[in-house]
């Protein structure tokens, strides 16, 4: 009996060395300086690799440089491959628990996701289109809407979950380790998160005309088209999409505009949105974005495409009803209002969400009389 005490004594000690070890090597990790004197600033908290390790998914906290005096730290997954190369999935600012505490001198996988913030430009061009479209009406805090977020790793469903309440939201990821790293690292909720390939999730969704809106956020990041994998915009494809959304056609007339001397009935039509980010490397980026917006207007009847300042993406949001003020008696003049109507609800939009001036350009396109038209308009000028 003796010999069992001591035996179980000596086995508590050594459990308690080995945490001991273990917090101590984390505290180093963060505290020591390198060798110019510096503190880290970043670390990677985990990292899932697929079986065979041809490419693995990490999740890195990091300091952001800032002229503020308040410390910026954010939370980015990542693809890591066999190369070295990586790039980012999905970026959100964290902030700690306790007030006052630092990168340096706590465990960041104890901070909480602040999803007021995000952390890319491109995903603030996807998260004001449904304001520009009035699919979420400015100056609310709660609205219930059906959202499919496929592909981004969750940033995007984080964020809107801060900014309204009443988000029923479905993520779809195609690899089961972002899935994974999204539940651990990035604060789903008690959203669903299924792995499955995006396209072969719509095609199985395609008759539920239930989403309000979807969010296409699916990359090769090996390819010339990284952002959206190219199935994503054939035709078969689109309209399953189109199918998917939400085909509710109750409206109400708001009020009476005079626009360009004429007056208008600004009717809102519930209308349901897909939002896609497109990223292209290439020479031929607008002749492959224009082939891939005609397929898209051919089922949608608007899109309105947001162009960002330092980025190549362009964001593309296409409804399922027409544009306010729109009209086919007289389409190219109304199309004329309907701009009207999108810069006004950008400006308000900006003012409620405060994304700074990172926009280029914002434009609507429509089909009329077979071809092709598009109106753009710089996003930084007054209407």
């Amino acid at each position: 009996m003796f010999l069992h005490i001591r035996r179980s004594r000596l086995l508590a000690i050594l459990c308690a060395l080995l945490l001991s070890m273990g917090a101590l090597s984390f505290w180093i990790s963060h505290s020591r300086k390198s060798h110019d004197g510096t503190l880290p600033t970043f670390e990677r908290i985990d990292q899932i690799c697929t079986a065979r390790k041809t490419k693995c998914f990490q999740v890195v906290d990091r300091v952001i440089p800032s002229s503020d005096e308040e410390e910026i730290v954010t939370r980015s997954l990542e693809l890591l491959l066999p190369s070295g190369s990586t790039f980012t999935e999905s970026v959100v600012r964290i902030r700690p628990v306790k007030h006052n505490a630092t990168f340096a001198d706590s465990d960041t996988r104890l901070w909480r996701v602040d999803g007021d913030e995000l952390g890319e430009d491109y995903s603030r061009g996807m998260a004001i289109l449904p304001f520009l479209t009035r699919v979420f009406r400015l100056g609310r805090r709660k609205e219930h809407k059906k959202i499919a977020f496929i592909g981004g790793g969750a940033a995007l469903l984080a964020h809107l979950s801060a900014l309204r309440d009443g988000i029923e939201a479905i993520v779809v990821e195609k690899e089961k380790e972002v899935a994974e790293l999204s539940k651990r690292w990035f604060e789903v909720g008690d959203a669903p998160v299924i792995v499955e390939d995006g396209v072969e999730w719509m095609r199985q969704e395609g008759n539920a005309s239930q989403f309000d809106i979807v969010f296409i956020d699916a990359c090769e990041r090996q390819a010339a088209q990284q952002c959206p994998v190219p199935p994503f915009t054939k035709e078969e494809n689109v309209r399953n999409l189109h199918r998917m959304l939400n085909n509710d056609s109750r409206g109400q007339t708001i009020r009476s505009v005079t626009y360009v001397g004429e007056i208008f009935n600004d009717q809102l039509i519930h209308s349901a949105l897909v939002v896609i980010n497109f990223e292209i490397y290439n020479s031929h980026k607008w002749e492959m974005l224009h082939q891939q917006m005609g397929v898209l207007l051919s089922i949608f009847p608007h899109c309105v495409s947001i162009d960002l300042k330092e980025r190549v993406n362009m964001i593309v949001g296409c409804l399922t009803r027409p544009l306010p003020f729109y009209s086919t008696e007289n389409p190219l003049a109304s199309l004329d209002a309907s701009m009207g109507f999108i810069v006004e609800q950008y400006s308000e939009s900006m003012q409620e969400l405060q994304y700074g001036r990172i926009f280029k350009e914002i434009a609507v396109h429509a089909i009329i009389e077979g071809k092709k038209q598009s109106i753009v308009h710089p996003a930084d000028k007054e209407t």
